[in-house]
């Protein structure tokens, strides 16, 4: 996060804020805003751990089950997850929407940056996601739409004929048409189970901006917002969202709680599995460029317009005019 390594926002420390009262919260949501000496500068009330959603009606004729326990052990890593991806087309459905849907999950799971002494540099698991998708794409198992298109969305509704989605729970329950009469979401039409690899997307933080004359009252924000079991409990149960909140995500997961738009589950232990394998040591400032770049890139390659040399040409290409600094 930009705003972490400035001189505008202050340690959370400064704040009389401790490390017993943040003791609950998951550790990559605390690594994602301490700046690069190592001072915490914010806190969340949410964590943002992605699953696989997928259509229940769809599992259910081609996989003969709904159930998230049977669905993972056909989405339980990629070369599983391509299997299945045939099975879907025969039955006439894609196993996503796009690409695009999947490569968040790829590149979560990087073992090297994108940078590297200077040097741009593309992790093993991205060219997977590359390899995957082209292959994916030319058997039309999937598409190239861009994520947030009017093609894209088609599959939160039962004529799209999509299989799956990756995200949050924000993605299901904010931004998959949940509200809108006749989508999946609507119906309880999703379930919810871990998919090949554990990811997280997104986030809200809260800082405190250095200089504030109402640091009392900043620090009590702060802590009731993303510390008060009470608060966190109501966020699950209003708004079906995922807290920051170790100990009341793992009492929830073992109570009544359910989610209406995944048809009655409650998908609290899949979201805490996916979380717990989360690693963030290769995040770096360069990620959203050059994640972005890679993508428009390749998807030239994916629709037959550029060999996937070309394709690389141009993301490195790409790459360079935003950073200059940087070599190939």
């Amino acid at each position: 996060m930009k705003s972490v390594d400035t001189d505008y926002t202050m340690a959370v420390s400064d704040l009389g804020i401790t490390d017993s009262d943040l003791s609950k919260q998951y550790q990559y949501t605390k690594d994602v805003v301490t700046d690069s000496n190592g001072v915490l500068k914010g806190v969340s009330w949410q964590g943002c751990p992605g699953v696989l959603f997928y259509n229940r009606d769809a599992a259910k004729a081609v996989l003969g089950s709904d159930d998230p326990a049977e669905v993972q052990n056909y989405v339980k890593d990629w070369d599983t997850f391509n299997d299945t991806a045939k099975k879907m087309k025969d039955a006439g459905y894609t196993i996503t929407s796009s690409v695009n849907d999947t490569y968040r999950v790829y590149s979560n799971n990087v073992s090297s940056k994108w940078v590297v002494d200077g040097k741009i540099n593309i992790d093993d698991n991205i060219m997977k996601w590359v390899d995957d998708s082209k292959e994916l794409v030319d058997a039309g198992e999937t598409g190239t739409y861009d994520m947030w298109s009017d093609d894209w969305k088609k599959g939160f509704y039962p004529e799209g004929n999509v299989f799956c989605y990756f995200g949050p729970a924000w993605l299901v329950n904010f931004s998959m048409a949940a509200d809108t009469e006749g989508s999946i979401g609507y119906n309880g039409g999703w379930g919810a189970t871990e998919g090949p690899q554990g990811f997280f997307w997104g986030g809200t933080w809260i800082c405190a901006a250095t200089g504030t004359d109402n640091q009392s009252l900043v620090k009590d924000i702060l802590l009731q917002m993303t510390t008060n079991d009470d608060v966190m409990r109501e966020i699950i149960e209003k708004d079906d969202d995922f807290v920051n909140n170790q100990d009341v995500i793992v009492e929830m997961a073992d109570s009544s709680y359910a989610s209406k738009i995944l048809g009655g589950q409650n998908p609290l232990g899949i979201y805490n599995e996916g979380v717990s394998k989360l690693d963030l040591s290769n995040l770096s400032s360069y990620d959203q460029g050059c994640n972005e770049e890679f993508q428009h890139a390749m998807k030239n390659y994916f629709e037959g317009s550029a060999t996937k040399e070309e394709a690389l040409d141009l993301f490195y290409k790409s790459v360079l005019e935003k950073y200059p600094e940087l070599t190939y």
